[in-house]
């Protein structure tokens, strides 16, 4: 190619070099006007505002696709050299070396600005060869959003260690267990406390999967097309730390459907928190009174001086909500577009993620706080268990078993027995044998005759865990037995977890080395 007179170029709606316009030169192609006012306040100014956040991402897709150009000899050595020393100069200084203008649309402009002001236009300009802003914006995004998954993996992964180690301690913490908020079955804090671990498993498992679909590249993929120079799509993506790219160079810049997968898992995880959060909820008003939280846990009243409001989980369960106003508004973008690069998708979609990882984090936070902290009144959840009814229908097994009955037949007779203790304003421990044989001869003239240690067994909230023992049970023993399997998984889950993050981290260094070493070259 012949030596082209930069200058010349303004005419031809390039960058205008050497004029008043100079710091804020227009790429703008065919179009012989900058943008409009309306456009620059409302589009491109909001879009730099979160591209500063992308601009590591960005160089290091540069850094990589300069090595790949340079081992490809697609670009010449003194070109390669060139570029890769001013990328690593941007590595190192970051945004501060250049101002941000909303004329050139977005950071991808101002950081090519950039290198045309200092390596000139025939240099600074070879580095767009063989992509496009689609796929870079593509593989940029997913270089974000895969470390932005394995922060929250990260902290889900602690959580859940979190639940296993209070869940230890209150293996014998007898309490309620509600379905419908009515009294159903006596448990264990632990159980409780191991079902929500066992549902942020599944969440864990989601995220992983969803970071496999994350972890593709998308370089190479140009416009939508592909590109005539013989790149090497594998290259970048094992210098990026890719897992390997997306295939079809269609498909590279017009999905994101991990997104919305994403999304998706991140509100399922808030529904989990959110119901967590409202049984504590629950648990630390005045009439349950099951746990109490230290004062610095707690809210008071500008009038009321009696109250310790319980803001955590007020908050928690307000801010679960965002998330799913963030995978609402990720389908709704990305709903009836075409299947290729648009802003809708490319953009909009992922308007509230940061958000959504933000309140996500915080409720993880807030909630453990809320778990490690909190006092357990273990003699009120057992005096609740004792008299609200919830071990009758051990009364009814045992009936079963010690006198033949059907379990329909010895439900019915239960449930008229409970029925009648309610009349008289007995609570469960108060029914004896002898209050059974009164209802049932009664009701049918035939006594059930079942002995007193055989009901006062039946009754005992303690005795009804306990003989629940088999796999996922709520005894002690069963229980442990969950404890024991969870952290394994835990521990599974967290060496996972870090041995990705690792690979990714050594594949930064691998590639700042690698263009070190071809910029000191001789």
């Amino acid at each position: 190619m012949s030596q082209i007179d930069w200058q010349s170029m303004k005419n031809l709606g390039g960058y205008e070099v050497g004029t008043e316009n100079k710091k804020t030169a227009e790429m703008r192609g065919r179009l012989a006007e900058g943008p409009a006012p309306v456009i620059l306040e409302h589009i491109y100014q909001q879009r730099l505002k979160k591209d500063e956040a992308t601009l590591p991402y960005l160089t290091e897709a540069n850094l990589a696709h300069v090595v790949m150009l340079a081992r490809t000899r697609i670009l010449q050595e003194p070109d390669a050299k060139a570029l890769l020393g001013v990328l690593m100069q941007i590595d190192e200084q970051g945004k501060d070396l250049f101002d941000l203008d909303a004329k050139l649309e977005g950071l991808y402009y101002n950081y090519e600005r950039y290198l045309i002001e200092t390596l000139g236009p025939r240099t600074g300009g070879r580095l767009h060869t063989g992509r496009s802003r689609n796929d870079l914006g593509a593989t940029t995004s997913r270089m974000k959003v895969r470390d932005l998954v394995l922060r929250l993996l990260h902290q889900i992964i602690q959580f859940r260690s979190s639940l296993l180690h209070t869940a230890e301690k209150h293996l014998d913490t007898v309490m309620t267990g509600y379905t419908h908020l009515q009294p159903a079955q006596p448990i264990t804090l632990a159980h409780y406390l191991t079902a929500i671990e066992q549902a942020l498993q599944r969440d864990t498992v989601r995220m992983l999967q969803t970071f496999e679909n994350i972890n593709r590249s998308c370089l190479g993929a140009g416009a939508l097309a592909g590109t005539g120079f013989p790149i090497d799509r594998q290259m970048t993506a094992d210098l990026l730390g890719f897992d390997g790219f997306v295939e079809n160079t269609l498909d590279a810049v017009g999905s994101r459907d991990y997104l919305l997968q994403l999304f998706s898992n991140l509100a399922i995880l808030a529904i989990t928190l959110s119901r967590f959060a409202q049984d504590l909820f629950v648990w630390y008003t005045y009439e349950f009174g099951i746990i109490d939280l230290p004062d610095q846990l707690g809210g008071t009243s500008s009038i009321m001086p009696q109250k310790k409001n319980p803001i955590i989980m007020e908050a928690c369960k307000g801010r679960t909500s965002h998330v799913l106003g963030g995978l609402i508004t990720a389908l709704g973008a990305m709903k009836n577009t075409n299947y290729t690069n648009v802003i809708d998708v490319n953009t909009e979609s992922f308007h509230f993620l940061d958000d959504s990882a933000y309140q996500i984090e915080s409720v993880l936070a807030l909630l453990q706080a809320a778990f490690e902290n909190m006092e357990v009144r273990k003699d009120r959840a057992y005096e609740m268990a004792s008299a609200n009814f919830s071990t009758v229908t051990e009364l009814a097994d045992t009936l079963v078993r010690e006198k033949d009955y059907s379990f329909r037949e010895a439900h019915h007779i239960v449930g008229e027995i409970v029925r009648k203790a309610v009349q008289k304003g007995l609570i469960a421990t108060q029914i004896t044998s002898e209050f059974m044989d009164r209802v049932m001869v009664a009701k049918i003239g035939t006594p059930i005759e079942l002995p007193e240690d055989k009901v006062r067994q039946a009754l005992d909230p303690k005795e009804n865990v306990s003989a629940r023992a088999h796999d996922g049970g709520p005894a002690p023993s069963a229980v442990a037995t969950t404890i024991g399997r969870a952290r394994r998984l835990v521990e599974k889950d967290k060496h996972l977890v870090e041995t990705t993050d690792q690979k990714l981290q050594e594949a930064k260094a691998i590639l700042r080395r690698t263009a070190q070493d071809m910029i000191d070259r001789r």
